[in-house]
Parts: structure tokens; C-alpha cells; sequence
């Protein structure tokens, strides 16, 4: 059973991180997150100094949580090959489940305007782990060899970084599939 103050901090973060997802950092005010979260002001300052210091936790928040989604599909997967094509899948669903919105991580980076660099190190991180995951999956799957694994690992991340980002500009996956197919001929 979560504690009370975990209680509050799971509501903040929650109503954050579709406010901030949906409508943007900047265009989210505290007081409508303390009210759609439903909880005192006192409540929120308590846990969060600052909109800064939410939006850090926002973003180690969603990458806790996107992390252990893209690791539970490739999971599934057995074939070391079919492992890397799963990435694409995997964002293609969520994509589909977010309307097409895009990487939370770019939207945030993109229009937050704030220069605190504990938020840049947290948005990076983020991609680095993105990075680090692709080349360990790529060093198991005993691919072709047209490329080695660092371009091949290389390769694979900016093809699903920019199909994502092509997928939330059209709002279909057909970018994220075709990045895909291109990245099986490689494997």
C-alpha cells in the first residue's frame, strides 16, 4: 500500500504529465495542475519547489516508465534480429496510443525554454539509454555486417528517432514501418 505523500506525488505527476504531454510545459500553469489533480497548493509545493523541479520528475517519471514498456516488448521477442524490429513496433503502438503526439522527451526539450541544466541532463539521459539499449540489441544479433555495430546502432536510433517524428507530423505510423522494412534489409 503507497504511503499518503506517494499518494499526492502519483496525482501530481500523473495530471503533469498529461497537461504537459497534451497542451505543452509552457502552456500548463501550477494552479491548473493543482487543480485538475485535485489537491491543496500547499500539497504540490511541498513535493515540488518549483514548475522546474516538476517538470524533472515529469521527465525521469516518463522515462522510468517508457523504458520499462520498450523492455518488456522486445522481451517477448526471442529472435535477437526480431528484438531490434520490435523497437519499431513498440513505437508504433505507442504512438498510436498517443495520438500520434510524438516523443514526450523532444516535445518537452523543444518547448520548456528553460536552461536548468538538470532537465537537459535528464532529457539526454533519456536518449542515451535509448542509444545504449539499440547498440546492446544490435551486438546480439549477429547481423549482416554491411555496417558495424556502432553505424548500425547509429543507424537504427535517427531511423526511429526521425520516423517519430515524421509519424506525429503526418499522425500515421507509415514512417515508423517503413523505417522498419529499411532496417530488416540491414540486419
Amino acid at each position: 500500500m503507497k504511503q499518503r505523500g506517494q499518494v499526492v506525488i502519483d496525482k501530481i505527476l500523473d495530471t503533469a504529465e498529461k497537461l504537459f504531454y497534451s497542451q505543452g510545459y509552457s502552456n500548463t500553469g501550477i494552479n491548473q495542475i493543482i487543480e485538475e489533480a485535485d489537491i491543496a497548493k500547499a500539497s504540490l509545493y511541498k513535493h515540488f519547489e518549483t514548475k522546474t523541479d516538476l517538470l524533472i520528475a515529469y521527465v525521469q517519471r516518463t522515462h522510468q516508465l517508457w523504458f520499462s514498456r520498450l523492455e518488456a516488448a522486445v522481451e517477448k521477442v526471442s529472435d535477437p534480429k526480431g528484438k531490434i524490429l520490435a523497437l519499431f513496433d513498440h513505437h508504433t503502438q505507442r504512438q498510436e496510443i498517443r495520438q500520434f503526439g510524438g516523443c514526450p522527451f523532444i516535445k518537452a526539450n523543444d518547448e520548456a525554454e528553460t536552461d536548468d541544466p538538470r532537465f537537459l541532463a535528464e532529457i539526454q539521459a533519456a536518449k542515451m539509454h535509448s542509444k545504449t539499449f539499440i547498440k546492446m540489441l544490435v551486438e546480439n544479433c549477429n547481423h549482416k555486417n554491411i555496417l558495424s555495430n556502432g553505424e548500425l546502432s547509429e543507424t537504427i536510433y535517427v531511423m526511429l528517432e526521425g520516423s517519430i517524428v515524421t509519424a506525429s507530423v503526418f499522425k500515421k505510423a507509415d514512417e515508423i514501418q517503413s523505417a522498419k522494412r529499411i532496417i530488416e534489409k540491414l540486419i
